[in-house]
C-alpha cells in the first residue's frame, strides 16, 4: 500500500520544486566543517529573521546539552536568544501520544511572533515533526519556512527490532566484545520497558514504522504537496570505529545486517521516499550533528556546520526566491489541492 501512495503521490499535479539544492547544500557543510565557509552578511542578516525550533530525539532526557552548540552557532549568527525555540517531546510516549504536546509547542511558539519558522528536528523528533506538519499543513503553508530533519528513523530501526525481541539475534559476524555490549544494551532496554520507561521505542521498530507512516500518507494525503517542498532530510553514515562505545556496537549490528548506518538507524531508513528531499548524505554517527560530549567524539564544528548549512539554505537570496515562488504557486486561488485544510 505505501509504495502505491508514494506513486500516487508522484503523479500529483502542481507539487513545487525543491527549494533548497542537495549539491549546494552538501558544497556549504563541507566547507563549513573545514572552517572554510564564508557567510556573506547579507545571508545572515536574512537567515536572522527567522524563528528556529529545535525538537529533539529519543532520550532528550538523559541529554541536558541536546542542540546547546547548534544554538550557539545560531546566536552567533545573529539569531535573537528569543528567536529560538525547543520541543522535547517524551521518550516515554508514542508519536501519536507526543503530539497534542508537539502540536500547543508550535501553536505557542506560533504566536511568540510573526517570524516564519525554520525548524530543526533529529532523530525521533524528525518523525514526530513530520506526523505534526502532515496532521496541520494549513500552519506549514502559512508559517514553517523549512523542515530540516536529521537522521530521523522514518523507516524504523532494527535496534528497535533487536530490544522488542523481533529482531534477527546478535550475529557471529559482530566482534564478541560488540555482541557483549549489545546484550547488555538489549536486557538495560527490556528492564527499561518493562517498567514503563522509553515506551516510545516499540513504535520505532521497522513493522511498526512503516504501518504508521503508510497510514499518515495515507490519511494526509492532500497534505503532501503543502509539505513535501518544505521538507528536507539530512542524512548520514560512518564506521563502527567512529562511534563510542555503546554506538559502535549498535552500529556493528546494523552494518551487519542492514548496511550503511549513523549507528542507531540505517541510511535507507532515515527518509521517506517521495516525500521531501535529500540534501546530503554526511559523515558522521548518530549524535554528532546535535550533541556535544560525552555523547559523541565528533568535534563541535560538526554541529556548527549544520547549523552554518541551514543559514545559507534560508538566508541566500536565491533560496529565498525560489521558496517565495513555490509559496504563492501554493496559495494560488484555484489550488484547491495545495489549500492547507487542517486534517483530522
Amino acid at each position: 500500500m505505501l509504495g502505491a501512495i508514494l506513486i500516487l503521490v508522484g503523479l500529483l499535479p502542481l507539487v513545487p520544486q525543491p527549494a533548497v539544492d542537495p549539491s549546494e547544500f552538501q558544497r556549504w557543510f563541507e566547507a563549513a566543517s573545514q572552517g572554510q565557509l564564508q557567510i556573506p552578511t547579507e545571508v545572515a542578516r536574512e537567515a536572522a529573521h527567522f524563528r528556529y525550533v529545535f525538537v529533539a530525539g529519543f532520550w532528550n532526557e538523559r541529554m541536558p546539552a541536546y542542540f546547546a552548540q547548534n544554538a550557539q552557532e545560531l546566536r552567533t549568527r545573529g539569531v535573537p536568544r528569543d528567536a529560538i525555540h525547543f520541543i522535547y517531546p517524551s521518550s516515554h510516549k508514542s508519536i501519536e501520544e507526543n503530539a497534542d504536546l508537539v502540536h500547543a509547542r508550535f501553536l505557542e511558539i506560533a504566536e511568540a511572533g510573526p517570524e516564519p519558522l525554520v525548524v530543526i528536528a533529529h532523530s525521533r523528533g524528525a518523525c514526530d515533526t513530520l506526523a505534526f506538519a502532515l496532521e496541520n499543513p494549513e500552519f506549514v503553508r502559512t508559517r514553517i519556512r523549512a523542515l530540516f530533519l536529521v537522521q530521523g528513523p522514518f523507516g524504523g530501526t532494527g535496534v528497535a527490532d533487536y530490544v522488542a525481541g523481533d529482531g534477527p539475534s546478535l550475529d557471529p559476524r559482530i566482534p564478541l566484545r560488540y555482541r557483549a555490549v549489545a546484550n547488555l544494551l538489549g536486557r538495560f532496554e527490556k528492564i527499561k520497558l518493562k517498567r514503563g520507561k522509553h515506551g516510545g521505542l516499540s513504535g520505532m521498530t521497522q513493522q511498526a514504522s512503516e504501518d504508521f507512516w503508510e497510514q499518515m500518507l495515507e490519511k494526509h494525503l492532500c497534505a503532501i504537496p503543502v509539505v513535501g517542498p518544505k521538507t528536507f532530510y539530512v542524512t548520514s553514515e560512518t564506521t563502527p570505529e567512529q562511534q563510542r562505545l555503546f554506538k559502535r556496537a549498535t552500529a556493528w549490528y546494523l552494518q551487519t545486517l542492514s548496511g550503511p548506518n549513523d549507528g542507531v538507524v540505517a541510511l535507507e531508513d532515515q527518509s521517506l521516499p517521495a516525500l521531501g528531499t535529500v540534501l546530503a548524505v554526511l559523515d558522521a554517527g548518530h549524535s554528532d550533528l546535535t550533541n556535544r560530549g560525552p555523547a559523541t567524539r565528533a568535534p563541535r564544528q560538526l554541529r556548527r556546520a549544520l547549523i552554518q548549512g541551514v543559514v545559507m539554505a534560508v538566508g541566500s537570496p536565491g533560496e529565498r526566491a525560489r521558496i517565495d515562488e513555490h509559496a504563492s504557486r501554493v496559495s494560488a486561488p484555484g489550488n484547491h489541492l495545495l489549500q492547507g485544510q487542517r486534517t483530522h
